[in-house]
């Protein structure tokens, strides 16, 4: 495999320079637009309020979808079950079916506190998106606690039961190295792209909150966020670091 060019420190400085001045000056172009429009934002504002307050119980179709989505796929998989314990050929298949159903159910799972969250600031239907709420709940337990079920008969080793609130320590115990070695690349992943992501958001709230058109809570909210993010990670590099010393 061929190896990477080492880039010079020089190049480095020099790309992140043209970068942050990049980005400053698109923020200030921004900046001015939002402060010297500021009416025009506002109204946008407004609309898209406005918008999500009507949707009311149909803040819910996303999550539901999901759902169909992830229960059709552990039926599937479910099916797969006898077979892939006998043919080395269709286990992973059957592997990656519960692991499909099982990534849908965790999209639900975000889409249904936003649909709470706009369902509570909805113009209409709030009693309706209660009973929506209770079965989105008991919909999306009931299917991971299944997919979970699924799997175990896949790796009788695993350990853990979705209901504990040990069910993480427990499930990532049971896992091999190399299990182990792919969840640390999925947490670098998301990592990096939520380091991304954060200072983006924070740059945003800021401008708008130029204009008035958000409260500062949110850069509050937002950066608390990012904080208890790079609190936890720093303080587990060091926690591990002093073991090793």
């Amino acid at each position: 495999m061929k190896e990477a060019k080492k880039k010079s420190p020089a190049r480095i400085y020099v790309t992140f320079a043209v970068i942050i001045i990049i980005c400053g000056l698109i923020g200030g172009i921004v900046g001015v637009a939002a402060v010297s429009n500021e009416f025009s934002v506002r109204n946008l504002g407004d609309q898209l309020n406005q918008l999500l307050a009507s949707l009311g119980p149909w803040c819910y179709l996303p999550g539901f979808l999901l759902l169909v989505g992830a229960t059709w796929y552990y039926f599937r998989g479910k099916r797969m079950i006898p077979q892939a314990l006998e043919d080395d050929e269709l286990f992973p298949q059957a592997n990656l079916t519960f692991c499909r159903a099982m990534f849908l159910a965790n999209l639900a799972t975000v889409l249904m506190f936003l649909a709470m969250a706009l369902g509570y600031a909805a113009s209409w239907g709030f009693n309706l998106s209660w009973f929506l709420l209770i079965g989105h709940i008991i919909w999306m337990a009931a299917i991971q606690a299944r997919i979970i079920s699924a799997t175990k008969k896949l790796f009788p080793e695993k350990r853990g039961d979705i209901f504990d609130f040990k069910f993480q320590k427990d499930w990532y115990e049971s896992c091999d190295e190399a299990e182990r070695q792919q969840i640390a690349q999925c947490s670098y992943q998301a990592f990096k792209v939520m380091g991304l992501i954060f200072p983006g958001i924070m740059a945003i709230l800021s401008i708008l909150s130029v204009i008035d058109l958000v409260a500062p809570s949110y850069s509050l909210l937002v950066g608390g966020l990012w904080l208890v993010q790079q609190f936890v990670y720093n303080y587990t590099s060091l926690q591990m670091d002093k073991k090793r010393s």
